[in-house]
């Protein structure tokens, strides 16, 4: 088995019908794909719609909690040398895996690889008009800009899971995604897979993985009202920060994009959950604080005028542009 394709899914039983009709277009040869929907204990018909639909398709109740472990379950029965994580309601454009999967059986030293996507609205089928304007994750087709991709997760910048095909052993020898999580499991994975010598390519071969834009409150796991995720969002970044300074990488090319991430989310936490909030902005100080470096008389000036936050926010902006 080439690639194993595990589908996380919770009462989404319309949706994922155009998911795994996405998939069922997808016969390369040589190219040996297996689809795995694991379901998270969904109330709708999604067992018959699979089941009885699809009935090639490998389909697992998971114990209801949550998506990181819906992909765990995925994990351990995937027979695939290489993994997609897919959520139930995107879609594969025709070709997504084929270029990527030869890729990584001519280059055995490359650990995973991502492509092109679209963001789409709607409840139905993808159509071009339906594509969503936002900034994209950029294709590094070089394997040396690790550092790159390490910069762009420290400030928040990620690139969508399923959009990347990773190596099962990769996954195996990380222990897959941490189910401890509610929020940020796929970026945690991530930052873990990179302090373990990941080796990343962009594929830029024409093809899309189409994403659909909706609320949170139908994901596995929804935790849109949860202020724990909050705690975790940080404690990630808090794990994250100790790895940057055992591997002597605690410079301000690394810590600057880490505080100013962790100092958006404060921006938002701040009339909302103001105990959570305290704890973002002292880590922002412990890690890197711009109100500290050269120039504080017009920092003075500014936060006199514009207000604090104001002037921290421009002050981050500048070192950023050094």
């Amino acid at each position: 088995m080439d690639l194993s394709i595990i589908i996380p899914t919770y009462n989404r039983a319309g949706l994922l019908k155009y998911t795994l009709d996405s998939l069922s277009k997808e016969k390369h040869p040589g190219v040996v794909y297996e689809v795995i929907v694991v379901d998270d204990k969904s109330s709708d018909n999604t067992v018959d719609v699979v089941t009885q639909e699809y009935p090639d398709v490998v389909f697992l109740i998971n114990s209801g909690k949550g998506a990181g472990a819906a992909r765990n379950t995925g994990l351990n029965v995937a027979t695939g040398k290489y993994v997609l994580y897919l959520d139930s309601d995107d879609i594969i454009g025709l070709g997504y895996f084929l270029e990527k999967v030869q890729f990584l059986e001519r280059n055995d030293a490359t650990m995973a690889c991502y492509g092109n996507y679209d963001f789409f609205a709607g409840t139905g089928s993808y159509s071009h008009d339906l594509v969503i304007a936002k900034n994209k994750y950029p294709i590094y087709t070089s394997e040396n800009l690790i550092k790159d991709h390490l910069i762009h997760y420290l400030s928040g910048k990620f690139i969508p899971p399923l959009a990347i095909i990773w190596r099962r052993k990769l996954l195996l020898q990380l222990n897959g995604h941490d189910e401890s999580l509610i929020i940020n499991q796929d970026v945690d994975l991530f930052f873990r897979a990179i302090f373990n010598n990941l080796t990343l390519v962009g594929i830029d071969d024409n093809t899309k993985v189409y994403i659909r834009h909706h609320s949170l409150d139908t994901r596995v796991g929804s935790v849109e009202n949860n202020p724990q995720k909050w705690v975790q969002l940080l404690e990630i970044r808090k794990i994250v920060f100790a790895e940057l300074v055992q591997r002597s990488l605690n410079t301000s090319e690394y810590l600057k994009p880490l505080s100013y991430y962790v100092f958006s989310r404060w921006k938002v936490l701040r009339h909302t959950e103001q105990h959570i909030a305290a704890d973002y902005l002292a880590f922002c100080k412990r890690v890197f604080w711009p109100v500290d470096i050269k120039g504080s008389i017009l920092f003075r000036l500014l936060a006199l005028v514009a207000g604090p936050v104001i002037a921290v926010d421009l002050k981050y902006f500048l070192l950023k542009h050094d």
